[in-house]
């Protein structure tokens, strides 16, 4: 090892050190070690992923997925904050928020809808609270509400908790902004709060294993969820600026990251001035300025000679403002502390790593176990009921402001959440994944999370337009880990083409690891889809007594995909063809009259689908059917068609070829299931329990 290695104030890897050193034939400078620190980590850089996400998804390098309704833009992402959450929870959930939003509104889009997937070892833990509290506390305070999601409980997340935060936003087409940079001479402007030393090697701490020691507890960023109202407020001003030519949010390695990809994406240069940048702590260091991650921050790049503009919507918001930086055609990289060149750097060696990708393919069984059922109901699906990742959240959403800004026309509660967009039109929203199913096989496991995704949306009478995605995952390093989220890359790709929509954008979090444990692979997925008619969005349960119910997609099913009951890992082998025209089918239908109430099978079974529908009516039903209640096949769906109508309904699903059956009535005020009863109230004691009694 080089005296020069031996001095690296930043875990650099050895090999990158090297790489560095001969490209640059040189040593680099204290400030260049920490800048490749940062935009080499695996965070900023996607070493492990980039080129396989490149090769297999078409993405565009915009700040969010797109989609569009007419002249409506629907902006969307979703992103990890896992890592600081494992050491600071509430700042960790908190400024996940406050990093999804500004990735949206860089789009030009308002944020509309906030959605978690939250994963965690058991409920009412440390880390669980400080979680939700953060997300309840920012996002309220933003004015934005958190309209879905899912909260699920695995072992897997004893050390390593998952909180992925998606963000929803509309924006008129003409009005969408890029975060590609133009033109050589214009400038880089900042605008928000001052620059601090908080978040400090967060890009770097989030590509390797959490410190047992703690010791990353100053790489957690600390979010002012009111400066982020302003902020907001202010870029929806700016954007609407002719002067403006890109946006990007200050996220992972800050001002760093946010400008250099920036130029990056135009085929550009950058000179960065720190000396200009609004600071609220003495003695920052120049890489210190470049790496912080302070939040509530956002750069634009402007035309010469307009920045006044933007100063003066900046100074009405009282948000700092300061041109600190601007494009050049050199395609150089330098930094600048009073008029002293402090660093100078190829650009495109600063934002493209070396790809460490792997295809490792592996082949993943499908189980066959039995599930030994003694045909009685009542104390299998009690527990069921309780067990934490099924039981009633409504503890936690009621938390949230789910209603702020007066769109909300679906809560939180089953499938997917609906929001007003115009006229009669709407958008639903899911967000979700299933480490039961991904774990044992990674491939068809993720096609599931997928699928579930999609039925959530049709449930809530929406046609899925587009899919966002964020894929957990270990060690990339390890070659389980690597052939896991190859298989996941394979198994989103195959099923989106599958279905027709496409995968507008994502993020990957690796090394979610720690004391020795890896997390299961857990590739979280959200959709957006179309409601056409937001009168017509079906119930989430049951409306009349006399209503018919039936269970639509496969009937016939081998006993060995009911996870939740077996209490672990099972998956049974899915005709996947077959479930995509079922959920066509159900999402033709979903709009029609007869139609009242509809919910997918997912979690628990038929069994768990009709009693949370009974529990949010506390109308009873009267069921007499052979179908295994607990399997968890894909592309169910549980609907109450209404009497008289049953006709109509099934000569619809016979010409589409779809599998159904007529499974009971609406009637009483107790779960009656092939003659055993169970009273609605010992339903909803369980329901309500989240995990008490499990």
């Amino acid at each position: 090892m080089s005296a020069s290695q031996k001095n690296l104030k930043m875990p650099i890897l050895r090999d990158d050190y090297e790489k560095i050193k001969k490209l640059l034939k040189r040593d680099p400078n204290e400030t260049e070690q920490y800048i490749f620190s940062a935009m080499w980590s695996e965070h900023c850089g996607y070493k492990h992923s980039k080129r396989l996400i490149k090769e297999h998804f078409n993405l565009s390098d915009e700040n969010a997925g797109l989609v569009w309704i007419d002249d409506i833009g629907i902006a969307f992402k979703v992103e990890s904050h896992n890592h600081p959450c494992a050491v600071e929870p509430f700042q960790g959930a908190a400024t996940g928020i406050g990093g999804i939003i500004r990735d949206v509104i860089a789009m030009g889009a308002r944020p509309v809808a906030l959605l978690d997937s939250l994963h965690f070892a058991e409920p009412h833990s440390h880390i669980y609270e400080g979680v939700i509290s953060g997300i309840s506390v920012y996002g309220n305070s933003i004015g934005v509400p958190t309209v879905g999601g899912e909260i699920r409980f695995h072992s897997g997340y004893s050390y390593n908790p998952l909180v992925n935060v998606m963000a929803v936003g509309v924006v008129k087409k003409g009005d969408v902004k890029t975060s590609k940079a133009q033109g050589a001479g214009n400038s880089v402007v900042l605008v928000g709060s001052k620059t601090g030393r908080d978040g400090l090697h967060g890009a770097s701490f989030a590509s390797r294993k959490i410190d047992e020691t703690l010791n990353d507890r100053p790489s957690v960023q600390v979010g002012d969820p009111f400066s982020e109202k302003r902020l907001i407020e202010a870029t929806m001003e700016i954007c609407k600026l002719d002067c403006v030519i890109a946006v990007q949010d200050m996220g992972a390695a800050g001002i760093l990251s946010s400008t250099t990809e920036m130029a990056d994406h135009g085929g550009l240069g950058l000179d960065l001035f720190v000396d200009r940048v609004p600071l609220r702590e003495k003695g920052m260091k120049e890489w210190e300025i470049l790496l912080s991650e302070s939040q509530e921050r956002m750069s634009f790049l402007v035309k010469k000679d307009h920045e006044e503009e933007v100063e003066s919507i900046a100074k009405k918001w009282e948000l700092d403002f300061a041109k600190i930086g601007e494009t050049t055609s050199s395609g150089e990289f330098r930094v600048f502390n009073k008029n002293k060149r402090v660093s100078s750097l190829p650009l495109t060696l600063v934002t493209q790593p070396p790809d460490l990708s792997r295809e490792i393919e592996k082949e993943y069984s499908i189980t066959n176990r039995p599930s030994f059922w003694s045909g009685r109901i009542q104390g299998t699906l009690l527990k069921l009921l309780s067990n934490p990742t099924i039981a009633s959240k409504k503890c936690v959403y009621e938390r949230y402001d789910h209603s702020v800004g007066g769109e909300t026309v679906k809560p939180p509660s089953f499938d997917a959440a609906v929001i007003h967009v115009k006229g009669q039109k709407g958008i639903a929203l899911s967000l979700g994944g299933n480490a039961s199913y991904t774990e044992l096989n990674p491939l068809e496991g993720t096609k599931a999370v997928l699928f579930e995704a999609c039925a959530n949306v049709i449930a809530s009478g929406g046609k899925p337009l587009g899919v966002t995605n964020c894929m957990n995952f270990g060690n990339p390093e390890i070659d389980e880990i690597a052939a896991q989220f190859y298989a996941t890359v394979r198994g989103l790709e195959e099923s989106s083409k599958l279905l027709g929509i496409p995968i507008t954008g994502g993020n990957v979090s690796f090394y979610n690891e720690s004391n020795g444990q890896e997390i299961p692979p857990t590739p979280v997925v959200g959709v957006v889809g179309v409601v056409e008619d937001i009168r017509k969005v079906p119930s989430s349960h049951f409306v009349n007594f006399g209503d018919s119910i039936y269970l639509v997609g496969r009937i016939n099913l081998p006993e060995n995909g009911a996870a939740m009951y077996l209490k672990g890992n099972t998956f049974c082998e899915v005709d996947w063809e077959n479930c995509a025209k079922t959920l066509k089918t159900v999402q033709n239908v979903s709009s029609e009259d007869f139609v009242l109430s509809l919910h997918d099978v997912s979690d628990g079974g038929i069994a768990v689908a009709c009693a949370e529908m009974a529990i949010e009516s506390m109308k009873g039903v009267r069921m007499s059917t052979m179908v295994y209640p607990f399997e968890e096949y894909p592309a169910r769906f549980v609907l109450e068609v209404l009497k008289g109508k049953e006709e109509e309904f099934e000569r619809n699903l016979k010409s589409n070829g779809v599998e159904f059956e007529k499974i009971g009535i609406v009637d009483g005020n107790s779960f009656v299931w092939n003659l055993e009863s169970v009273p609605l109230s010992s339903l909803k004691k369980a329901y309500a329990s989240l995990g008490e009694e499990w």
